[in-house]
C-alpha cells in the first residue's frame, strides 16, 4: 500500500453500463478510497474517472472494487459494496502525477529519482 493523501473530489465509477458518482475521501498512487459504498460487486473491474484539484487533467484508469477505503479497522457492510479502488494500470506519467499530488498535500519532500 502506497501513502495516502485527503483528498475531496468526484469520482465516477463505471461498470457494465452502469455508472454511478461518489466523493473521493483519500488517494495514493495504488487507488483511491471513497466515501460511500460504490454499489458493484467486490473485485468487479470498474473504470474510474476523476480529476486532481487544480488539475483537469482526467485520470481514467482501470480498477478493482474491494471492500477496505484504506482504514483496516474498517467494518462497514461489505454488502453495500466496495469503498476501494486499486488502480490495475497507471502510466508512469500518471503515477508522478499522483505521486505529486501525494508529496504536495502531505507536504513531504521531493525523493532523488
Amino acid at each position: 500500500m502506497s501513502l495516502r493523501a485527503p483528498i475531496a473530489v468526484t469520482v465516477e465509477v463505471r461498470a457494465a453500463g452502469h455508472r454511478v458518482f461518489r466523493l473521493a475521501e483519500n488517494l495514493g498512487e495504488d487507488g483511491i478510497a471513497l466515501e460511500r459504498p460504490a454499489p458493484f460487486d467486490i473485485g468487479r473491474p470498474v473504470e474510474v474517472t476523476f480529476a486532481l484539484p487544480d488539475d483537469p487533467t482526467l485520470f481514467r484508469l482501470p480498477a478493482r472494487l474491494d471492500v477496505r477505503g484504506g482504514d483496516e479497522d474498517d467494518d462497514r457492510d461489505e454488502s453495500m459494496g466496495g469503498r476501494a479502488l486499486t488502480f490495475l494500470a497507471v502510466g508512469e506519467d500518471d503515477r508522478h502525477r499522483l505521486q505529486g499530488y501525494v508529496r504536495d498535500r502531505l507536504d513531504l519532500p521531493d525523493l532523488p529519482r
